[in-house]
């Protein structure tokens, strides 16, 4: 019988800020993962983080070019597009 493993312990390998998520993907989506992260250890989470990483900078730019734009223009608010 498997041992259950203590919750306030972190697995071998796993970085203790590490969060498990479980999600639910498209096949088509799982292929195109698999394309750009082939099976292994690591590769599919650092993509995720990696991909919500790169999300976030865009809004922040986008947030930052809008602000701009604003100011520029004097105008107080912007329809969010």
């Amino acid at each position: 019988m498997a041992k259950v493993k203590d919750p306030t312990k972190p697995y071998s390998g796993r970085n203790l800020d590490a969060r498990v998520v479980n999600v639910t993907l498209d096949e088509e989506v799982m292929t195109l993962l698999q394309q750009f992260c082939p099976p292994g250890r690591k590769s599919t989470g650092r993509f995720f983080s990696r991909l919500v990483y790169e999300h976030n900078a865009r809004l922040q730019e986008q947030k930052r070019l809008q602000q701009a734009l604003q100011a520029a223009m004097g105008v107080e608010e912007l329809a969010p597009s």
